[in-house]
């Protein structure tokens, strides 16, 4: 697993970004003069030194994932393209989910190189019909499966099925960090960019853009998916490394919920917490599209707290929300596009009857400053490292 040390020096690599990124926009709230500019900036900077050794160890944790990604760093070896003409099933958690969504894209993109055609099966957006959605997939016969946001502990039976029938699962966002899972053996691989790293971004985000002052509300999907307990645990520690901040509260609640409940959730906060409210974190970007509107209605302004920080996924309108300085303030996102295609190398591997690659990609931090690079003019993140030539060079053979 690759992880950020909070401790480590900044690499000279680095020197550039701390001397010219910015991971939020600039400004702060102030109105009725209810707030201390202190506490609810919207500028988590990389630039600058800070007396605050947790808000000095955020900014340096900031500057890399702030950063270009123009290196390949993946895998350089591999099996040529196996089962040219086969059919391969990619189920996501649910198609509302635009994460689930440009992974499966991704995929699909991947399976036409390879030679492969897809099948593609909505899961739903709960355990049980997601569950329901891979017996259907199984009882296919395809060659290979592909599944997204799942609960790898609840699927481990059917995943034992599929393994014995010879069909090989890999996972996107389904165990509580990259690579096989102890608790779904089962599974080939699971491909995600470190949980712990993207939520830990996140709260540096706010640590930083505070002044080390932050007052924050979290909130995901808890035990229901495993990078979602990791996601929220991350964010709290981070948080409480920084003397001055709190969590005010933390709320779970299933994931397929998150349009109906979340605007109530956070008027709710709103009213509790009141001045003492600057930030708001969650595991993924849809959360705000449920409290954006809520909010709006309470009378809470696009530009002043509390200000949204998204620990994934990197939604089109996350982009959007970031670049007009709209409520949220950034997104830590994940290569969607990317990870599917390394979906479709790791069943590679596995029919070919090679090991998984062990390649984790670094999240990267989306924000005003940075919000049209790396691919963000399309509104998703694209890394600019030759991805696509590389796989299928490794593909061909040549």
């Amino acid at each position: 697993m690759k992880q950020l040390s909070r401790t480590a020096s900044v690499p000279i690599a680095l020197v550039t970004v701390l001397a010219t990124v910015t991971a939020c926009t600039s400004g702060t709230s102030t109105k009725g003069g209810k707030h201390s500019a202190g506490g609810t900036g919207t500028t988590c900077s990389a630039t600058g030194t800070s007396t605050d050794a947790g808000v000095s160890a955020a900014q340096q944790a900031l500057a890399k994932a702030a950063g270009t990604s123009s290196k390949w760093d993946g895998p350089t070896s591999g099996p040529k393209a196996q089962h040219r003409g086969a059919t391969v099933v990619f189920i996501p958690l649910t198609s509302a989910n635009a994460g689930d969504v440009g992974v499966q894209n991704g995929f699909k993109e991947a399976a036409a190189a390879l030679g492969w055609k897809v099948k593609v099966i909505d899961g739903g957006g709960t355990t049980t019909s997601t569950l329901a959605a891979l017996d259907q997939a199984i009882a296919l016969k395809p060659a290979a499966i592909a599944v997204s946001s799942f609960d790898a502990k609840a699927a481990q039976p059917a995943f034992a099925k599929a393994k014995a029938l010879g069909i090989p699962v890999v996972g996107n966002h389904t165990g509580q960090d990259p690579g096989p899972q102890d608790n779904a053996p089962a599974m080939f691989t699971n491909v995600t960019s470190d949980p712990t790293t993207i939520a830990a971004v996140a709260a540096d985000c706010a640590i930083v853009a505070s002044g080390g002052k932050a007052g924050v509300t979290i909130v995901g999907c808890g035990n229901e998916v495993g990078i979602c307990a990791t996601k929220e645990d991350s964010m709290k520690k981070t948080i409480e490394t920084c003397g001055g901040c709190t969590v005010l509260d933390k709320h779970d609640y299933p994931f397929g919920d998150a349009t109906q409940r979340e605007g109530t959730v956070a008027t709710a906060d709103l009213q509790r917490f009141g001045d003492k409210l600057t930030y708001m974190l969650s595991i993924n970007d849809i959360y705000w599209d449920a409290a954006i509107p809520a909010l709006r209605a309470a009378g809470v302004t696009a530009t002043e707290p509390p200000h949204m920080i998204a620990a994934g996924d990197g939604s089109p309108a996350a982009f959007k929300r970031i670049r007009a300085g709209e409520y949220q303030i950034a997104t830590v996102a994940e290569p969607l596009t990317e990870h599917g295609w390394q979906m479709a190398d790791e069943l590679n591997r596995a029919l070919a009857g090679q090991p998984p690659s062990g390649f984790v990609t670094y999240p990267h931090i989306v924000t005003k400053e940075n919000v049209d690079t790396e691919g963000g003019q399309q509104n998703t993140y694209e890394p600019s490292n030759g991805y696509r030539e590389q796989y299928t060079k490794l593909w061909s053979g040549s």
